[in-house]
């Protein structure tokens, strides 16, 4: 595919890495009240700091971020909500079930929390599941294919807590954003075939492999084929879905 008017291309890219702990029920039920919420204190913040990074990186500023649209991957990162309310229900009781966790139960939570904050005013969409990321990356660039929109906003988390609910150590998250524009930028997304991990799509012979349920992992490898500028493309697989990164720039 030949770079025309309205293809999507990359205009930057951001990732960052950490370990974070989730926050447990504590015993004494006093301090329920003042406890953090994992995806309101700790995802949702790290989340909004990449996505700044990648609109600075891009050189949009507020007045230019409100027409950007906003597509959101999601596979398990707001679990850590369905977590809490499972461990506070089987321990201290419905009764100290924080009514607000329910604002942050929904994957689309994080794609409100973004268009709130940054103010975007462009369409906002949230995609689940293991195909979340590379789908994500597609539905905005068929966006800017259609003329729907010039800029698209492309955020993703992997967070998932940790199998056991007695474990508190540091669990890894990684939080990414891609700015992709129809004008500018380096490097285009395209060739966009959703799949998706459903028996009557994609059987799969084996067992599933983490990064492939790992939305964040699609990012990370765009960012870094982004930052070295190769000569030949790249085709990113998730969830039965597929698309191909294309090198070159605007006319």
């Amino acid at each position: 595919m030949t770079d025309t008017a309205g293809t999507a291309r990359i205009t930057a890219a951001a990732v960052r890495r950490t370990e974070r702990a989730f926050p447990r029920v504590p015993e004494d039920t006093a301090q329920l009240p003042r406890m953090p919420l994992a995806v309101r204190d700790v995802l949702g913040p790290e989340l909004l700091a990449t996505a700044r990074q990648a609109l600075d990186g891009a050189g949009i500023g507020a007045d230019d971020a409100r027409a950007l649209g906003c597509v959101t991957a999601a596979h398990r990162a707001t679990s850590a909500t369905a977590a809490y309310i499972a461990e506070v229900l089987d321990g201290p009781g419905p009764r100290w079930l924080a009514p607000e966790c329910f604002l942050h139960y929904s994957p689309h939570s994080l794609t409100g929390l973004l268009c709130i904050e940054l103010g975007l005013d462009g369409t906002a969409v949230t995609l689940t599941g293991p195909s979340g990321g590379v789908d994500a990356l597609g539905y905005a660039a068929s966006m800017i294919a259609s003329g729907r929109l010039r800029r698209v906003l492309v955020t993703t988390a992997h967070w998932t807590p940790p199998a056991d609910p007695r474990e508190s150590g540091p669990v890894p998250l990684r939080t990414a954003a891609v700015v992709l524009d129809g004008a500018d930028g380096w490097g285009s997304v395209t060739d966009w075939q959703p799949g998706g991990t459903h028996p009557a799509v994609h059987e799969p012979s084996h067992a599933p492999d983490p990064k492939r349920t790992d939305t964040s992992e699609t990012f990370a490898v765009l960012a870094d084929w982004h930052a070295l500028r190769p000569s030949v493309p790249l085709e990113l697989q998730g969830g039965g879905s597929r698309l191909v990164l294309h090198p070159g720039g605007a006319a």
